[in-house]
């Protein structure tokens, strides 16, 4: 066989091969493009949903903690703590004592709030709120001793009620910063 031809058949090659591989490098870039737009839309929803699966895990905890009460006579306590930014339940055997004395053996859950949700404030049914004192809600045989709401906002800013109605004994998440049902006076009564 002729040199030159041998030369411009292995020129030819290497120019196929170097096309091939420029294509092959081209779909891993837009395969590659297509899968970080895609993580970064799987991230936002996650997030989302993280948000949304911690408030829903809130509300059962509370749903949770009221029919074990009432199925077993035992009184539980839910503390929503500002400062460390979390939540205790508790069986209450030794009475109501202050969150710093609460015994390990009375501890059933604890849990850790994070940047993505974000505890704004409480406000009781009987008007009293805070935002910075660990908020107590205590559950008996007969129901709630208050109810109230417990407002969140996801890292967006955007705020959630999770509402414990005494009254109805319902517990709920709502989109925005609710009203609550208020006990009325006797004269508000009319009775």
């Amino acid at each position: 066989m002729n040199p030159c031809r041998l030369n411009r058949l292995s020129a030819r090659g290497i120019a196929r091969v170097g096309a091939v591989l420029a294509e092959v490098i081209m779909v891993l870039f837009i395969v590659a493009m297509f899968t970080t737009l895609a993580m970064i839309n799987l991230s936002d929803v996650l997030s989302k949903n993280s948000f949304k699966s911690r408030a829903h895990d809130l509300v059962k905890l509370f749903q949770m903690a009221a029919t074990s009460s009432g199925q077993t006579g035992r009184r539980y306590e839910i503390i929503i703590d500002f400062v460390q930014n979390s939540y205790t339940l508790r069986e209450i055997t030794t009475g109501l004592v202050a969150v710093e004395d609460i015994k390990e053996e009375e501890i059933i859950q604890t849990g850790q709030f994070s940047d993505r949700f974000q505890l704004s404030y409480v406000m009781f049914d009987d008007g009293d709120w805070t935002n910075e004192a660990p908020a107590l809600f205590r559950v008996g045989k007969s129901g709630w001793q208050y109810g109230g709401k417990i407002v969140v906002a996801d890292e967006d800013g955007r705020e959630y009620s999770i509402v414990i109605n005494r009254l109805s004994r319902m517990i709920g998440l709502f989109d925005g910063d609710v009203g609550i049902l208020m006990p009325r006076s006797e004269d508000e009564m009319g009775f």
